[in-house]
C-alpha cells in the first residue's frame, strides 16, 4: 500500500550508541498519537519478559566476553519472541508500531563491526527465520558524526557492555550502517529499498522533523513482503 496514512505501520529507528533513538522514537510515539494513531512503542532487545532478560545479560559489563555468534542468536531469539508477541498482534489490531533497533543492529554490531563477516550468511537465514514475512515497512537510520556521538557517550555516564567497545569500534558501526543504506546491500533487498537515512545532527526538534518526513503518516512506504 503506498500513502495510506491510516493503515498501521512497523517503523524501525535505528543506528549507533548516542545516535538519539529513544528520544526520537518516543517523540514519534507522542507525535503519531496527537495525530489519532495508536503506536505501540517496543525496544530490541526488549519489551517482552524474556527480551528484557536477554537485555539485561547481554549489556550488562559483568556478562563479560561473548562469541559473536552467541550475541547473534540472544539478539535474534529474543527479536523473534518480540515479533510474535507484541509487533504482530498490535499491526493486526490496527496499531503503529515504533521500534527502537530491529536485526540491522545485529548485523552491524556483531557481524560487521566485530570484524566477522564469516557470520554474514548464518545470520541472513536466522533473519530470514526470525521475521518471515513481518519485516519494518521503513527503517530509519539515524546517522550522526564521529565526533557528536563521543561527546554524547561521555556526557551519558557509565556505558554499558557494548558501548565500552570504545571509539573505533563505535566508528565501524557507522561506517555498517552507512553501508546497509547503499543499493544493492542485501538489507536493502531484504527490506525492498525501505532503508532511509536521517541526519540526526542538530537539535532533537530538527531530527524529528526529518523522522517525520520519512516515517510519518504522509511518508511513501510500502508494506515490506517477502523476497
Amino acid at each position: 500500500m503506498s500513502g495510506a496514512g491510516s493503515t498501521p505501520r512497523y517503523v524501525v529507528l535505528d543506528g549507533s550508541d548516542g545516535c538519539g533513538k529513544s528520544t526520537q522514537a518516543a517523540r514519534l510515539t507522542d507525535r503519531l498519537r496527537t495525530a489519532g494513531r495508536e503506536v505501540d512503542h517496543v525496544r530490541e532487545p526488549g519489551s517482552t519478559r524474556f527480551g528484557e532478560r536477554i537485555r539485561e545479560i547481554l549489556l550488562d559489563p559483568a556478562t563479560g566476553d561473548l562469541d559473536p555468534l552467541s550475541e547473534v542468536l540472544a539478539f535474534s531469539a529474543a527479536r523473534r519472541e518480540l515479533l510474535q508477541s507484541a509487533i504482530a498482534p498490535a499491526l493486526a489490531a490496527g496499531r503503529w508500531v515504533v521500534s527502537e533497533r530491529c536485526f540491522a543492529s545485529t548485523w552491524v554490531y556483531q557481524c560487521v563491526a566485530a570484524g566477522r563477516d564469516d557470520l554474514g550468511a548464518a545470520f541472513r537465514r536466522v533473519t530470514e527465520d526470525v521475521h518471515r514475512d513481518l519485516r519494518p515497512d521503513v527503517l530509519v537510520v539515524l546517522d550522526l558524526d564521529d565526533d557528536t556521538r563521543e561527546t554524547r557517550l561521555r556526557a551519558a555516564g557509565a556505558p554499558d557492555r557494548i558501548e565500552a567497545r570504545g571509539a573505533e569500534f563505535q566508528a565501524r558501526v557507522r561506517r555498517g550502517f552507512v553501508e546497509l543504506a547503499t543499493p544493492g546491500h542485501w538489507i536493502q533487498e531484504f527490506l525492498v529499498g525501505r532503508v532511509r537515512v536521517a541526519d540526526a545532527g542538530g537539535s532533537a526538534d530538527d531530527v524529528a522533523a526529518r523522522v517525520w518526513s520519512l516515517a510519518g503518516p504522509d511518508a511513501e512506504v510500502h508494506r515490506a513482503v517477502s523476497s
